[in-house]
């Protein structure tokens, strides 16, 4: 097979497998929908980045072998993404606390309007 030949192989298999996905996700409760969205995001962000396949095509001749290569290349994206995020999210909560900015764009609970734990002096 060509080059080119295998990427269009790997675009009708794909695009078969998102539409099948889809699919069957219609059929879904929206709280099921709700319990999946990281594996839908999944889908999408795969689906989207193999449709415009820039890749190597021994790779893509790979995936070939595989009757749903939009499942098999989500499950590891997932997999390599589910990291301890403990840090991550630690760098999230004292970037947010540090700037302070989040108050000029976000809605204050009432009762914590006059300070918080910290009472910082306040520039309007």
């Amino acid at each position: 097979m060509t080059e080119k030949e295998i990427r269009k192989k790997l675009q009708d298999r794909l695009e078969a497998n998102y539409q099948a996905y889809i699919q069957q996700l219609q059929s879904r409760p929206a709280p099921d929908l709700i319990e999946q969205a990281t594996e839908i995001a999944a889908a999408k962000l795969v689906y989207d980045e193999l449709r415009d396949c820039d890749f190597p095509a021994e790779n893509l001749e790979y995936l070939l072998r595989f009757e749903n290569p939009l499942e098999v290349v989500r499950h590891q994206w997932l997999e390599e993404q589910n990291t301890v995020r403990d840090e991550e999210m630690s760098h999230v909560l004292w970037s947010i606390s540090d700037k302070g900015d989040a108050e000029q764009f976000y809605a204050l609970e009432e009762e914590m309007q006059g300070g918080g734990v910290e009472e910082g002096v306040r520039m309007c």
